[in-house]
């Protein structure tokens, strides 16, 4: 188990990883809020389904990386929203 410390850096190795294996996926910058809502839910239940099933924790890893991606793609889009409003 890692320190508390530490995990900040191991999910962001992470996050870049998913990032780099999912560039070819561009867009995200031009959904909205709710559509970036949705598609968090959807990796949230990804994991949810990993977890119960036992999956690899390299894949639990994966899926949650994709997880807080989708909630960092969020809330970067909600800002630039809300900013120009």
């Amino acid at each position: 188990m890692r320190l508390t410390r530490e995990l900040p850096s191991a999910m962001a190795a992470a996050m870049q990883q998913e990032l780099d294996r999912n560039a070819h996926k561009a867009g995200w910058d031009r959904m909205l809020p709710g559509e970036l809502l949705r598609r968090l839910k959807q990796e949230m239940g990804e994991l949810d389904r990993a977890v119960k099933r036992g999956a690899d924790a390299a894949v639990v890893w994966s899926v949650a990386a994709d997880v807080s991606n989708f909630a960092a793609m969020l809330a970067d889009v909600y800002e630039d929203e809300h900013r120009a409003s």
